[in-house]
């Protein structure tokens, strides 16, 4: 049997097409995150989370179609569209979509040819998925495909046992607390965290 190649570091490094080539401030944050896989955002409400989301997803259609799950709000949440528009998502055209398909629909859809790359589930409580099996599952089923789970928190930590489960297996951790995602995850920035909200974070950290 003919053994595969060797890769050297420095071509693995290299492998720009499996890393977002984040510049700027989101490099300073993030650093060059991983494109598959699983990311998991967490943080307590009140604190920006979902603006956060909104701001990730809009940069991540310059890489990538983005499909925006909406477990929790739903498509007509005036608080969601009003994020929605703050942010410019809505401006976005043909590189993001919402949905709030249930679990078998949402295999199916992704079954398709040229279905989303990147797939952001808000949120973690609300989905289908009670288990970690689920999220390992498909994370596996849809190698080349990122998957980005929102949770609630408790205190400094996700909620509850699948939280916990799911923070331990992403890749790529964030947490959002006083308008500001701090990265914890395994690609690491300058600074690793990204400001939200400049004035409410200057005030929160300033306490």
């Amino acid at each position: 049997m003919e053994l595969q190649r060797l890769t050297t570091f420095k071509e693995a490094s290299t492998a720009k097409d499996k890393v977002f080539n984040f510049d700027g401030l989101w490099a300073d944050a993030f650093g060059t995150p991983q494109r598959t896989g699983v990311w998991f955002i967490y943080g307590n409400s009140g604190h920006g989370k979902t603006t956060f989301v909104m701001q990730l997803i809009v940069k991540l259609t310059q890489y990538s179609r983005v499909l925006f799950v909406s477990y929790e709000e739903g498509l007509t949440s005036a608080s969601l569209q009003e994020t929605a528009r703050r942010t410019g998502l809505t401006n976005v055209k043909k590189r993001a979509w919402i949905c709030i398909d249930t679990l078998a629909e949402l295999n199916e859809r992704l079954e398709r040819k040229r279905s989303a790359d990147v797939i952001v589930i808000d949120s973690l409580e609300h989905s289908e998925i009670t288990k970690i099996e689920q999220v390992v599952e498909l994370s596996r089923k849809f190698k080349n495909k990122l998957f980005i789970f929102i949770g609630q928190a408790d205190g400094n930590l996700p909620m509850g046992r699948l939280g916990h489960d799911v923070l331990h297996f992403a890749n790529q951790k964030i947490q959002v607390e006083g308008y500001r995602a701090v990265n914890r995850g395994r690609s690491m920035g300058t600074i690793n965290y990204w400001t939200i909200w400049a004035e409410q974070a200057e005030i929160y950290h300033s306490k």
